[in-house]
């Protein structure tokens, strides 16, 4: 005679089977959740396979109570609606990490926090760019384009970068609100090099010598700009950058030896600037204002 704990084994076990083992319950299941009741020809025309084959599809998801039958509308059950939901979240986080499995595996994922990192399934499809050294300093074409036309900026910044300084001058200049987390050192390398009387190239040159006097007034506006909101991070844990606006996601991160990689994550979908900004709130949530230690600017 089986236990009931045998018998609970078997049943999940069997649960999952329906589930998994068939591409066409599965996809009937993922699609009922999205979309809502359908009827049989609905479903025949979305699944693309011949009513007959999807019959005893539908049979096994029925007589597991997912899915119910009323007048040839089919629909989820609400136990259907939450295994439906749990499924495709399982199956969005497998694909996050399927499609870019090397970046996963060679990257530092400790700066994102377990809650969000177990919603890692939300970004959807992104895309793992890999800048050869030689245009370690310039950002692909794709990527300028759309954080130029974004209507605002979120960014955080944990390493000295010449295009950092720059982007946000392009965005005060287009009155452009910008939210930007530095982290302690990097705060301070933009403070020393505004102060230093030391030229920070040597030259002789009128037109370069100019443009580093302008730059460094450039550095004073950022950081007194009405526009911008400058905040300080001093936490251990932190991505090289993060940049997230209303239509680009943006991430880098140490390798797992702690070295900086030419390869990064962009994304463009919805649900992906929504997980981006709630990383961005998390550090914003652990960081603080930085114009009393500015004021001397």
């Amino acid at each position: 005679m089986k236990s009931k704990a045998h018998t609970r084994v078997e049943t999940k076990s069997s649960l999952l089977d329906t589930i998994f083992l068939s591409e066409k319950r599965k996809n009937l299941l993922l699609l009922l959740k999205e979309e809502g009741s359908k009827s049989s020809e609905d479903i025949k025309d979305v699944l693309d396979f011949p009513w007959k084959s999807i019959t005893p599809q539908i049979k096994k998801l029925t007589d597991w109570g997912l899915v119910l039958e009323d007048h040839g509308i089919y629909s989820l059950s609400d136990m259907g609606v939450v295994i439906a939901s749990n499924a495709e979240f399982f199956l969005n986080t497998l694909s996050v990490y399927e499609e870019n499995l090397d970046f996963w595996s060679d990257h530092d994922v400790s700066p994102i926090p377990p809650h969000i990192l177990n919603k890692i399934g939300e970004l959807g499809h992104v895309k793992i760019i890999e800048q050869d050294f030689s245009n370690v300093f310039r950002l692909p074409e794709e990527i300028m384009t759309n954080l130029m036309s974004s209507r605002s900026i979120m960014s955080f910044i944990s390493i000295v970068h010449p295009f950092s300084l720059l982007l946000l001058f392009e965005y005060l200049q287009k009155d452009i609100e910008a939210t930007t987390i530095v982290t302690g050192k990097v705060l301070e390398a933009f403070h020393t090099e505004y102060h230093s009387d030391i030229p920070l190239l040597k030259t002789s040159n009128p037109i370069i010598n100019k443009a580093l006097i302008e730059y460094k007034k450039e550095i004073k506006n950022v950081f007194r700009s009405k526009v911008s909101d400058f905040l300080v991070y001093e936490g251990d844990l932190k991505p090289i950058s993060l940049i997230v606006t209303d239509k680009i996601f943006f991430l880098s991160l140490l390798d797992k030896k702690g070295r900086v990689t030419t390869r990064f994550l962009i994304a463009f979908e919805p649900q992906a600037l929504k997980w981006g900004e709630e990383l961005f709130m998390y550090y914003k949530e652990r960081s603080k204002p930085v114009s009393s230690s500015l004021s001397t600017l």
